[in-house]
């Protein structure tokens, strides 16, 4: 059976658990639903001794709502996501940099490799 469990001190809604068919429902719980007649949820449902009351809507926004922003993180600029966008571009172009010289290096020791067998081969041959 499905119950609705809620604090013991202030009585809102906490968790649902599942129970036993034949066992006594805890004196936090009960198997009434904490939905409005509708059957639409409730905002921050509360056990009154019978029944689950709701808060209203505004009431939750105001206990409930999150500042999306701190008030001291100032807005973002078009200028500030241009410059974020060339250090970016800036730092992509440099790890291109950083393999090109990786690159020419592994080139020039193969042509030095090639250079040392080349003369090798010269001598032998004399």
């Amino acid at each position: 059976m499905l119950i609705y469990c809620f604090d013991e001190t202030t009585k809102e809604f906490a968790y649902t658990d599942v129970i036993d068919d034949g066992a006594q429902v805890p004196e936090n719980a009960t198997t009434i639903a904490p939905v409005n007649a509708d059957g639409t949820g409730m905002y921050a449902p509360t056990w009154n001794g019978t029944n689950w009351v709701s808060m209203s809507q505004e009431e939750f926004q105001e206990k409930y709502e999150q500042q999306q922003k701190p008030d001291d993180v100032p807005d973002v600029t078009q200028k500030d996501e241009q410059n974020a966008q060339q250090m970016l571009t800036l730092a992509k172009l440099q790890a291109d940099v950083d393999a090109l010289k990786k690159e020419r290096e592994q080139s020039a020791l193969l042509l030095a490799t090639l250079m040392k067998q080349q003369a090798t081969n010269a001598k032998e041959a004399n």
